[in-house]
């Protein structure tokens, strides 16, 4: 799934998406395997937020994204900012094709989830597994089977801005193990509407550590993605650092 013309309201209605606080996160876990400074590729980047703030941390920084309209707004950012050493790539992150190995490879704020199926999230783990230096990390978010059961659900959630509105509705195919998700935004100030749909998947532990394994990975940490404490039943996000077996 890649984001349309929502792709250019991102940052507007995701302004309370801590970035600094994940940046930091995972600078300092990519730190105390003594990789900083060293070459990090940020898959599904979106909009550029994160690959910003690690290429500001030191980082040469490869962004991915196969959605042309987030990259256009990433690409408009560092045409503002300046960030020309960020090397951004159009592609599909379960076909990944790189020049060389990564050190530190990040996926976060559900990009995982948006994957269609177990198929694709096992090919993006094993692209992951084939293009991550021997002593690089992976880490990545998803969100958890309690959150989609219990907080999206079945919810509809409107966000009134200055600019714009938005309707995100979500509806629950239990059978699938997935959501789908309804996106209406009205432009307050042309006045136009826009509106898509997708789906967010959704995985238990086991199953999640049974594709990383499959691709030879192994998780080292696993955090809440929310508060970084200790994982629990109603954990809404988890955020893990993998490696590669040895």
């Amino acid at each position: 799934m890649s984001y349309k013309e929502f792709s250019y309201y991102y940052d507007y209605f995701n302004y309370t998406a801590d970035y600094d606080l994940v940046a930091e996160k995972i600078h300092s876990w990519a730190s105390a395997e003594k990789l900083d400074g060293k070459i990090a590729c940020d898959l599904g980047c979106g909009t550029g937020e994160l690959a910003i703030r690690l290429s500001e941390k030191g980082w040469d920084v490869i962004a991915v994204d196969c959605s042309e309209e987030m990259l256009d707004v990433f690409m408009d950012k560092r045409e503002e900012l300046g960030y020309y050493n960020i090397l951004i790539l159009n592609q599909d992150i379960t076909k990944l094709d790189m020049y060389g190995t990564v050190d530190l490879f990040t996926c976060t704020f559900d990009t995982v989830n948006h994957l269609d199926g177990a198929d694709s999230v096992q090919k993006l783990f094993d692209k992951v597994s084939l293009f991550m230096h021997p002593d690089g990390v992976f880490i990545f978010d998803m969100n958890t089977e309690y959150k989609h059961r219990n907080i999206l659900g079945n919810n509809t959630f409107n966000f009134d801005e200055e600019e714009a509105d938005c309707i995100w509705q979500n509806t629950l195919d239990e059978a699938n193990k997935r959501t789908k998700v309804s996106i209406n935004i009205k432009d307050k100030q042309s006045g136009e509407e826009y509106s898509e749909a997708f789906y967010e998947c959704f995985y238990s532990l086991e199953a999640i550590e049974g594709m990383l394994k499959k691709a030879g990975l192994k998780i080292c940490r696993i955090v809440d993605g929310e508060n970084y404490s200790e994982i629990n039943e109603e954990s809404q996000r988890y955020l893990f650092m993998v490696k590669k077996e040895q």
